[in-house]
């Protein structure tokens, strides 16, 4: 009798690793079941409010047009791409705990990838708007309290992409440094009501040697910056780029992954340590660049890929919108105590919203100074980003 010759699409079905089962690919049906599963299961959590700032931790943004600006610039932290506008963000808390949900967001995230526009418009200039919040803990002048001050401050960017056209950065627009709290208002009253106050020392990274004022947005006006170094228009990794060289990044999701890994090893000396942290950055940075569609995708299939990613679920962003949200394990912050990064997408468009950071252990000082667990202690978040063919106006 004749032996029955095996079917070989069965061995190798049989043989294939449970994540790549097409039942499991981002769009398929049971990707979209996975992600309503996610966004329902958080649905059921208590609202949460939330609340305010970045410090300096912009990855990917535009270079500056001298070598010192230039050196601010490649280390400060992502914005996203959203054409909704959002109101000014302040500063409370919000809850950790029962919002999140134990699914791992690597499906979610994919199909967030799948739902980026395949086409886009483009014109002269790449324009977006965002809205930062950070907050810091001081100590109060000769004394030994300490209270927590909220940032906020509205920037504008342009990337100009045609030959001749300058690339600019206005800063500065709505902002103040306030107490955060009554009872921060109280301490600082309490300690003279200083204008100019010096961030708590705190950790292996010391703050106090940097200053702050408090003031309001009236008392500031915003600063006007060309960050274009001839056709170079941002930063990627170290790198200096022109909009031709990110016309050029590639689409393929491996192939974003090893020119991001061979920027990382060029890069050790960078502020982020960790290769996983330094990815989820440089490819969040890209998202918010004026690259392809395609591009845009890829990044976000890189950041599926980073080890510890996990869904939060249906959440709000620092303006009020509501979207996805995900995050990395947490990792120490010497400022703060130890927090994890965030990003919330909208799930319809792929737009990133907000870039965060989120407190899971306040350390000694932040906690006397108010701070708790589930504090954004820092955000960027986007409050719109497009191409058109005319520069900012730019204030007098």
């Amino acid at each position: 009798m004749a032996r029955k010759r095996p079917d070989v699409m069965k061995t190798l079905a049989d043989a294939r690793p449970a994540e790549f089962d097409p039942e499991h690919l981002a769009g398929s049906a049971r990707a979209r079941h996975d992600l309503s599963a996610i966004l329902a299961g958080a649905r059921e959590a208590p609202e949460a409010s939330r609340f305010a700032r970045p410090f300096t931790w912009r990855w990917a943004l535009p270079v500056a047009a001298t070598a010192a600006v230039a050196g601010v610039l490649v280390a400060t932290l992502p914005q996203g791409g959203s054409d909704s506008d959002g109101s000014r963000a302040t500063a409370g808390p919000t809850v950790d705990g029962s919002r999140h949900t134990p699914e791992n967001g690597r499906l979610a995230l994919l199909n967030v990838a799948n739902r980026v526009e395949s086409k886009a418009a483009e014109g002269a200039y790449w324009q977006s708007t965002t809205r930062s919040g950070w907050i810091g803990v001081v100590a109060a002048p000769e004394s030994e309290s300490v209270f927590a001050v909220v940032s906020l401050e509205t920037q504008q960017w342009s990337h100009g992409v045609r030959p001749g056209t300058q690339s600019l950065w206005v800063s500065g627009i709505d902002d103040s440094t306030e107490p955060r709290t009554e009872r921060d208002s109280a301490r600082w009253r309490a300690a003279g009501s200083p204008k100019d106050v010096t961030l708590a020392e705190s950790g292996s990274r010391s703050g106090g040697k940097l200053g702050l004022r408090i003031e309001s947005g009236s008392e500031k006006r915003p600063t006007v910056t060309r960050i274009n170094q001839g056709d170079k228009i941002a930063a990627v990794g170290a790198d200096n780029v022109t909009y031709a060289d990110l016309s050029k990044l590639p689409a393929d999701t491996a192939k974003l992954k090893e020119y991001l890994e061979g920027l990382y090893e060029e890069d050790r000396g960078s502020e982020i340590s960790g290769r996983t942290e330094w990815m989820w950055r440089q490819a969040a940075g890209l998202i918010t660049l004026p690259v392809r569609p395609e591009v845009r995708a890829a990044a976000y299939r890189v950041i599926a890929g980073l080890p510890g990613i996990r869904s939060l679920g249906e959440v709000t962003d620092p303006l009020g919108r509501k979207g996805v949200g995900f995050a990395l394990p947490a990792t120490e912050r010497p400022d703060y105590g130890t927090a994890r990064s965030e990003l919330i997408v909208d799930p319809a468009t792929g737009a990133l919203l907000s870039d965060q950071e989120v407190l899971t252990k306040p350390n000694a000082k932040a906690a006397e100074a108010g701070l708790t667990a589930g504090t954004v202690v820092n955000y960027t978040a986007t409050v719109k980003s497009e191409w058109t063919d005319r520069q900012l106006k730019t204030p007098k």
